[in-house]
């Protein structure tokens, strides 16, 4: 047992050696040399490298569908350690500490054997990470020159890694990841929060599900399964809400969610060549619904033409449902938005409707129906529906917000407007008030609550004013166009907000 142990000892030190010699050289291809030099290390057995992306060995050990067992000694593990912030502050007070790991060497037990296991983690000359595992076997297990016992642990961990577990893919920076915060704002997000026309809010929950649904179907009629579905209109008319509304519904159908922030990638990376690698991620995870928030910002004119050959190529995009979002229809392409078999389902979130806006006004009835200080009654939803033409759901949330906090503040009085009903010069505060009560008759009138929402109405009609006309200014104003395209993904779908 002590010979093993020297041995073990031995083996990782020579392992970290490896390591070390490739980073401290002028080195131009990593992988040769690291194959190379680790071979020298372990000339009895096959070693088998895997890219870490497509097989996390460790995490497969920590699900406990395997064990991993560190070697112990100072040179068989090197990491970066690092500080993640807690997703939400209020409920863990700290955060958390975890690795980056540069090198590493585990004993590792699968299917009742045992085998080692290294992990390396460099930045090559393009400033490109690269992430490999190296797993050791007996030459004994060669089969065609490649080892069988190991082929089927990389199939089995492979399938597992590339299955999201409580996870939404998210692009950004040249990179997929797996975001289990975008996932956990997903998995709260209901149908039921969703305010749209309910004609359309009923076809497009119907014409997602039947598409996900429906795949013999286009089979027998030798029809490609893909879908492209374009969501269109002002901000904070329903677009971001229902997006997450059909992640959520479309993850418990067993589909994948892909969200993509930007094309932006750091280091040498092109743009063409992130688009490349969203749709063969896509393609390699399908079902899936792929996501494209602010369309018209991601979409350049240099980079339609790749993006489109993406999209209807040669390539199979079979079990795809693209959706794509944007505030500003008219600045795509009409070679995107207008040419059949690409984005062939549009769907326009209009400002709401005074319907709309009611069963919204209901909504948050509901939601405070449980808070006796405040009166929200059937008058008052219909009164608001009635004095907000004009505003979009953004608005009425904050409209809401802002009357709410207000009366958290103990300023709802604030809300009644006494220079209307200032008593004549002479007269004390007492009568004022006597005549401010006659004024306030009717049971709106006398209802605090609405009073405040009235004032807050007031002072958010003006704000939308002035917004109607800088959007109005951009058709004079290229430079305001740019700016905004400036920042594509700026509001993720992680956030919070009932009604975007």
């Amino acid at each position: 047992m002590g010979n093993s142990q020297d041995q073990q000892t031995a083996a990782s030190s020579a392992g970290f050696d490896v390591y070390h010699k490739h980073g401290s050289s002028v080195r131009v291809n990593s992988e040769v040399l690291l194959q190379t030099e680790l071979k020298s290390v372990h000339p009895s057995d096959t070693v088998t490298w895997v890219e870490a992306e497509d097989c996390d060995f460790v995490g497969f050990a920590e699900a406990g569908h395997a064990k991993a067992r560190l070697h112990d000694g100072e040179r068989t593990y090197t990491a970066i350690r690092k500080y993640q912030v807690p997703l939400r502050s209020l409920d863990e007070p700290q955060g958390s500490v975890a690795d980056n790991i540069l090198f590493a060497c585990w004993d590792y037990e699968w299917s009742g054997r045992w085998l080692t296991c290294y992990k390396f983690r460099w930045v090559d000359n393009g400033w490109q990470v690269r992430e490999y595992y190296a797993i050791v076997t007996e030459k004994g297990d060669l089969k065609d020159g490649r080892c069988s016992f190991a082929e089927d642990l990389i199939k089995t961990c492979g399938t597992w890694t590339q299955k999201l577990h409580d996870e939404v893919y998210v692009y950004e920076d040249g990179n997929w990841e797996k975001n289990k915060a975008l996932f956990n704002a997903v998995s709260k997000a209901s149908w039921d929060d969703v305010i749209i026309n309910p004609a359309m809010k009923s076809n497009l929950i119907k014409d997602i599900d039947s598409f996900f649904n429906a795949r013999s179907t286009y089979l027998e009629y030798n029809i490609p399964w893909k879908r492209g579905v374009i969501f269109h209109g002002p901000p904070g008319c329903g677009k971001t809400i229902s997006i997450k509304a059909l992640m959520n519904t479309v993850r418990q159908k067993g589909v994948s969610n892909l969200y993509v922030k930007s094309f932006k990638a750091s280091g040498c990376q092109s743009d063409q060549a992130s688009i490349r690698e969203i749709f063969t991620k896509a393609r390699a995870v399908a079902p899936a619904l792929l996501i494209f928030e602010d369309l018209d910002s991601l979409i350049t004119d240099e980079l339609r033409s790749f993006f489109l050959n993406e999209v209807d190529g040669v390539e199979d995009n079979d079990g795809l449902c693209i959706i794509g979002s944007t505030n500003h229809l008219d600045r795509i392409d009409t070679s995107i938005t207008k040419r059949p078999s690409r984005f062939d389902r549009k769907y326009h979130f209009k400002a709401p409707a005074e319907q709309e806006r009611l069963l919204y006004c209901r909504y948050w009835q509901k939601k405070l129906q449980s808070t006796p200080a405040i009166n929200f009654t059937d008058e008052v939803c219909q009164a608001v529906a009635e004095a907000t033409e004009g505003f979009t759901f953004a608005y009425l949330k904050e409209l809401f917000v802002q009357t709410l906090l207000m009366h958290v503040g103990g300023h709802a009085d604030l809300a009644v407007d006494y220079e209307t009903t200032a008593a004549p010069e002479g007269r004390d505060k007492s009568e004022k008030e006597d005549e401010v009560s006659t004024v306030l008759s009717t049971s709106l009138e006398a209802n605090t609550f609405y009073q405040t929402l009235r004032k807050q109405m007031e002072t958010l009609a003006e704000d939308l004013e002035v917004e109607n006309r800088k959007d109005d200014g951009d058709e004079h104003h290229p430079e305001d166009q740019v700016e905004r395209k400036s920042e594509p993904g700026k509001d993720m779908i992680g956030g919070d907000d009932d009604q975007e």
